[in-house]
C-alpha cells in the first residue's frame, strides 16, 4: 500500500474523495434518511447536545480539518515539500490537534462501550433497514464511539508521522519517504471518515443537523436515539 501510495498519490487521495461520496449517494438512494421529525409533527422542546465550549471547538475542528485538507492536497497535486503551504499545513496541523485532544478527551467518559453498545452494533444501528427501530445508546451510540476512537488514533499517526517527516534528524532521505506516505495515507482515511461523520449527521439523521447551529437537537430526537442519556436543557 505503501509502495503504490508514494507511485500513486494523486489517484489515492481523488479515490478516498470520490468513492465514499458516491457510496454515501447509492445509500442515500437505496434507504434515504431517518428522520424523528415528520412534515405536521411537533419537535417540541429542544435540549443541549453540545455545551458552548464543544460547539465552538467542534466548528475549529471542522474548518480546521477542511483548511488541512485542502493544504494537504495542494502538496500532493503540486508534489511539493513540507514548504510554502506545507508550512502553514505544518502549523495548521499543530493548533488543530490540540484543540481535536481537548475536545475528544472532554468526550471520553461517553465514549467508553457499555453492555448496551452490543446490540447497537450487532444490527449496524439500524443504518441497513428502510425503516429501523431504536436501540438503547448513552450520549453516544456505538457507532459514534468507534468513530471517536478511531479518529483520536488517527489523529495521534498523523502528528507523529509529521514530527518525524519535519525533525527526524536521524531518519535518512528514504525513512522519510516513509513516513510521507504514512501521513498521507492517514490523511486518506481521516478524509473517508469525516466525510461518512458528515454524511450520517446531516443526511441520514437530518435531526441533527441543527446542533452545528447552536449545539441544541430536538428532545423526540435524544428520546429515540439516546434513550439512555439525559439530555440537558
Amino acid at each position: 500500500m505503501i509502495e503504490f501510495y508514494a507511485s500513486h498519490k494523486l489517484l489515492v487521495w481523488i479515490a478516498a474523495i470520490s468513492l465514499p461520496i458516491a457510496g454515501c449517494l447509492l445509500y442515500y438512494i437505496a434507504l434515504g434518511s431517518h428522520p424523528v421529525s415528520r412534515k405536521g409533527t411537533d419537535l417540541g422542546a429542544l435540549v443541549r447536545r453540545f455545551g458552548i465550549r464543544e460547539w465552538i471547538s467542534h466548528w475549529l475542528m471542522l474548518l480546521g480539518f477542511l483548511t488541512l485538507a485542502v493544504t494537504g492536497f495542494m502538496q500532493i497535486v503540486l508534489d511539493s515539500t513540507l514548504s510554502h503551504t506545507g508550512r502553514l499545513h505544518g502549523w495548521l496541523g499543530v493548533i488543530f490537534f490540540i484543540i481535536a485532544l481537548i475536545t475528544l478527551l472532554g468526550w471520553v467518559r461517553g465514549a467508553t462501550f457499555k453492555q448496551y453498545d452490543w446490540p447497537w452494533l450487532l444490527k449496524l444501528g439500524g443504518y441497513l433497514s428502510p425503516d429501523p427501530k431504536p436501540l438503547a445508546a448513552g450520549r453516544f451510540n456505538a457507532g459514534q464511539k468507534i468513530y471517536y476512537w478511531s479518529i483520536l488514533l488517527v489523529l495521534i499517526g498523523l502528528l507523529v508521522s509529521a514530527i518525524i517527516m519535519e525533525h527526524g534528524f536521524h531518519s535518512p532521505a528514504s525513512r522519510k519517504e516513509l513516513f510521507w506516505c504514512i501521513h498521507g495515507l492517514l490523511g486518506c482515511l481521516a478524509t473517508i471518515m469525516v466525510i461518512g461523520h458528515g454524511f450520517l449527521s446531516l443526511f441520514v439523521n437530518p435531526d441533527t443537523a441543527r446542533v452545528l447551529r447552536d449545539g441544541r437537537v430536538s428532545k423526540a430526537y435524544t428520546d429515540k436515539y439516546h434513550s439512555l442519556w439525559k439530555a440537558p436543557r
